[in-house]
């Protein structure tokens, strides 16, 4: 009976959840290559979107609730799925401003990424570029700043 079970777990395991599919494939495109990159996601429910990065073959991805406090300048990319999750789109450029090694970038989704882009543009961010999904945008912003 045990062998038996044990043989139908086997045959009956699912392939990997493809639900964070429908974000990760824009991300991917948009952030460019994270095969080396150590990404932090602030979400309140990003453990599907960390996996799906490390399963893409970025080693190096960490999920931090919205309120939580990151390690300063240790992040090539800082991904906040939906800005919503924090109070304001200035605590999302302060928690980027404080996360992202130089060079690094920032992946916002948002329903209005305008005012956002705006905010960025005005706190050093540069290179704005948007992918858009059924009820979000994606936006990437680079900050560039001395190592």
């Amino acid at each position: 009976m045990i062998q038996t079970s044990a043989a139908a777990t086997s045959q009956t395991r699912l392939p990997p959840e493809t639900r964070e599919d429908t974000l990760l494939e824009p991300l991917w495109r948009l952030a460019g290559d994270l095969r080396n990159a150590r990404v932090l996601i602030v979400a309140e429910q990003g453990l599907d979107l960390m996996c799906g990065l490390i399963r893409r073959g970025c080693p190096a991805a960490t999920v931090l609730r919205a309120g939580d406090k990151p390690d300063a300048n240790d992040y090539d990319v800082v991904l906040v799925p939906r800005v919503t999750a924090l109070p304001s789109s200035d605590a999302v450029i302060r928690l980027a401003r404080r996360s992202l090694a130089p060079n690094g970038r920032l992946i916002a989704g948002a329903r209005d990424v305008g005012a956002l882009a705006r905010r960025l543009r005005l706190n050093g961010f540069s290179a704005l570029r948007s992918s858009h999904l059924p009820g979000l945008t994606l936006l990437r912003a680079d900050l560039r700043r001395p190592s």
